[in-house]
């Protein structure tokens, strides 16, 4: 089962304007640890974890932020079996990463299934043949 973090596991509702000024990915991420999870999102991740599934952060976070990620994660009772981030200085649209990861991921596991909220992500997902649960939010901030 692979779950995205800002937006899916993680309601970045209340900090996604950071994400539009000076400075925007380092504010957004710092913030980010005092963001609420999704309740519905966080229990299908314990619920594949218990069923033995593996669950795969998959977060087109940078590396950088692995720390930060694992906090929130375990603040929050998470369970990971492995996380997969953008590497540090890889600026490519997160389609592109998550599909690099994606490729990564399938030489160890088979995805079942995806929780994400980014349309291009979902789209790649569909495409790859990995069913999607899509997470409303994406565009709340832009009103």
């Amino acid at each position: 089962m692979l779950f995205d973090m800002d937006g899916t596991l993680c309601d970045v509702r209340g900090i996604r304007h950071l994400l539009d000024g000076p400075g925007r990915f380092a504010a957004f991420h710092s913030a980010s640890v005092d963001c609420p999870p999704h309740p519905h999102v966080v229990q299908a991740a314990r619920e594949a974890h218990a069923a033995g599934r593996a669950v795969l952060i998959v977060t087109a976070r940078e590396t950088r932020w692995r720390n930060h990620t694992a906090m929130w994660l375990a603040l929050h009772d998470v369970p990971s079996d492995a996380m997969w981030m953008r590497a540090r200085g890889d600026y490519r649209p997160d389609f592109e990463v998550k599909r690099d990861i994606l490729a990564g991921i399938r030489k160890r596991y088979r995805p079942v299934a995806a929780w994400d909220d980014n349309p291009a992500v979902i789209e790649l997902w569909r495409g790859e043949g990995v069913p999607v649960h899509v997470v409303p939010g994406w565009d709340d901030h832009r009103g």
